[in-house]
């Protein structure tokens, strides 16, 4: 068979299946099973909204949790390190007035000591 009697072969029976459908798509038949198509596809699209509408719902209160987690761990570390460094400057500070009253006693020794010489 040439490839031309094919072609037309297929095209042939391409028109004849269109048809076929065409016809069948315009029957009574047809028409219900285009309505009980219609009516499946909308129930499932409505499912689908519904599961993507779940979907998200959760989602949203995993961030939120997520995110309430990390403002208390936040302010909880924000807290310690105010601690921290209050913690730092108060041993500073005591530290300096324990080096200035070293420094008095010493300065006092010298100036004793430098008036028994005299």
């Amino acid at each position: 068979m040439k490839d031309s009697s094919k072609i037309l072969l297929a095209m042939g029976l391409g028109t004849i299946a269109g048809g076929i459908a065409g016809y069948y798509l315009n029957s009574d038949e047809g028409r219900k099973a285009r309505k009980e198509a219609a009516k499946a596809a909308k129930k499932r699209t409505n499912e689908a909204t519904a599961k993507i509408n779940e979907v998200t719902d959760q989602a949203k209160t995993v961030i939120n949790d997520l995110t309430e987690k990390a403002k208390v761990y936040i302010a909880q570390v924000s807290s310690k390190a105010e601690e921290t460094m209050e913690e730092a400057q108060n041993s500073f500070q005591q530290g300096v007035e324990k080096a200035k009253s070293k420094a008095k006693a010493v300065e006092a020794a010298v100036a004793n000591g430098a008036a028994n010489t005299k």
